[in-house]
């Protein structure tokens, strides 16, 4: 028997036995369906870059890293290694939030380490060599020093093909001081002083009289910044926070929720296939390959229904792929927004 489209996740998280993540995850769910994003304080925006093309779920221990979605192509180009998992999903979340909030280019980290990691990952602060600091440290190096391509193939006006793609990088340039560095990779409150400063394509320090601090700064390239202000693609934080125990599910929810902004009817189904090499997960383009993916979709689709009640998507009446219906976005949508005249859109 099909299950109908919006059937929300089916557990008795007062009596089964649930891992406390999928717990707070249900929690959530009911805080949202009590109170929406806006006047919760949880609005948050994405970039449509990294909502319709996703960075790898595991190491894929490369430098270069390449996602399809249909004629659209992401390339991420790391000197670091490739981003991956789910700090630098939150990263750049924080990064398009703050940029749509202040409408400036300078991102500031926050004020304490204790506060940039409340604000990017939502979590208290742990250390050790598997603690958040430490995993965040290396994600920010790798996602900082990415450069993305973004390229897409269109049909001319004769029917030929052609290609087009652009180049984006994130951050222009930076500078992070040794004793910040200090505090993510340990814990250790460091005292105010003259610190050796390491050079880095990372941060920028604005004032010298800030060095004591925890008072980093990211400065975004003027194309990033403009994508990020002039279509920003609304999320609430709350659901994109506590699905990060599960990098897929995040991912779901931001593409479902900006497809909504603009899917006016049911969809075509979309191939199993397209979705596996948008999502990839490292699974083998195989038939197992992907039914073993089709399972993982499903059960994170789960989870994203869970935080997302309005979200209306038939996966189980056709065999051959996702069909999604009309719905609204899990953020109230805003105005819309045409950019610059002469902007080159992405997409």
């Amino acid at each position: 028997m099909n299950r109908k489209p919006s059937t929300p996740v089916s557990v008795d998280y007062k009596r089964d036995e649930v891992p406390e993540w999928v717990r707070e995850v249900i929690e959530t769910g009911l805080a949202i369906e009590q109170e929406d994003a806006r006047s919760a304080g949880s609005l948050g925006f994405m970039t449509r870059a990294l909502v319709n093309t996703t960075m790898p779920y595991k190491d894929p221990k490369t430098k270069v890293f390449e996602r399809r979605n249909g004629d659209l192509t992401l390339t991420i180009l790391s000197p670091n290694g490739v981003p991956f998992g789910k700090y630098p999903r939150l990263l750049v979340s924080y990064l398009v939030t703050e940029a749509v909030a202040t409408r400036s280019n300078v991102v500031v980290l926050g004020e304490t380490l204790a506060q940039f990691l409340r604000a990017t990952i939502g979590v208290r602060a742990t250390g050790g060599q598997q603690g958040t600091q430490t995993r965040l440290s290396d994600q920010m190096q790798r996602l900082f020093t990415s450069i993305v391509s973004v390229g897409q193939r269109v049909t001319t006006e004769r029917g030929g093909r052609a290609f087009q793609f652009e180049n984006i990088t994130l951050v222009d340039r930076g500078r992070l001081e040794e004793r910040d560095m200090t505090r993510l990779d340990s814990l250790q409150d460091v005292p105010a002083g003259e610190g050796q400063v390491v050079e880095s394509e990372l941060w920028r320090q604005i004032e010298k009289a800030d060095a004591g601090r925890w008072n980093s700064v990211v400065e975004l390239t003027p194309r990033f910044f403009q994508e990020c202000v002039e279509t920003p693609v609304p999320l609430d934080l709350r659901a994109y926070k506590v699905l990060s125990e599960a990098p897929m599910a995040m991912d779901i929810y931001a593409w479902t929720t900006y497809r909504a902004s603009y899917v006016k009817r049911p969809t075509r189904p979309i191939p199993w296939q397209v979705l596996q090499a948008q999502y990839g997960s490292g699974l083998p383009m195989t038939k197992q390959g992907t039914l073993d993916f089709k399972k993982a979709f499903k059960r994170n689709l789960d989870l994203v229904r869970t935080v997302y009640p309005d979200l209306k998507v038939d996966e189980s009446s056709n065999a051959t792929g996702l069909v999604l219906l009309p719905s609204p976005t899990s953020v109230k949508m805003l105005m819309p927004s045409r950019g610059t005249q002469g902007q080159q859109p992405l997409f």
